[in-house]
């Protein structure tokens, strides 16, 4: 989770650094966001929007500069408490189910797959396919398979792995 204060222009710089996005999301808990689909991760730009209990920590993160504010893990069935979670998708509702591990951690079971995996998604002009490692920092570093130029955005550097 790549927390941004202005979607916007998260979405116009890091589609001109060659990355396809996906359409702005609008979570049920009132967050917005823009993910760049991998084959099998993903990048997920989040602007906190409106208050709510599970936004907070995203908040207080922007205060101190953008960057690099959570990591999901995926879980295929939630053990303790969690959260429902829906945005509306062209074709449909992506549901989620996450488990906060901690503020900046937490699992998700990705209940309609269908709807956010898309081939159309995952072909990016800078050759990016797949998250390979996280290092956590201000800036966090992202390595990133078949990305071709290190870059830096948002309070993330993006390095070829």
């Amino acid at each position: 989770m790549i927390a941004v204060s202005d979607l916007d222009r998260a979405a116009r710089d890091f589609g001109a650094l060659g990355f396809t996005l996906t359409p702005r999301g609008r979570h049920s808990i009132g967050s917005e966001n823009h993910c760049i689909m991998f084959a099998s991760t993903y990048l997920e730009l989040l602007w906190p929007g409106k208050p709510h209990p599970w936004l907070e920590h995203y908040r207080a993160f922007l205060e101190q500069g953008e960057g690099l504010a959570g990591l999901a893990y995926k879980m295929h069935e939630p053990e303790g408490a969690y959260m429902d979670l829906s945005r509306p998708v062209e074709g449909g509702l992506a549901r989620f189910r996450l488990t906060q591990l901690e503020p900046s951690l937490f699992l998700v079971q990705h209940l309609t797959p269908e709807l956010v995996w898309r081939r159309e998604w995952q072909s990016h002009a800078n050759g990016a396919a797949e998250l390979a490692a996280v290092e956590w920092g201000r800036p966090a570093i992202l390595r990133i398979r078949g990305l071709k130029t290190p870059t830096e955005a948002h309070g993330v550097r993006l390095l070829p792995a």
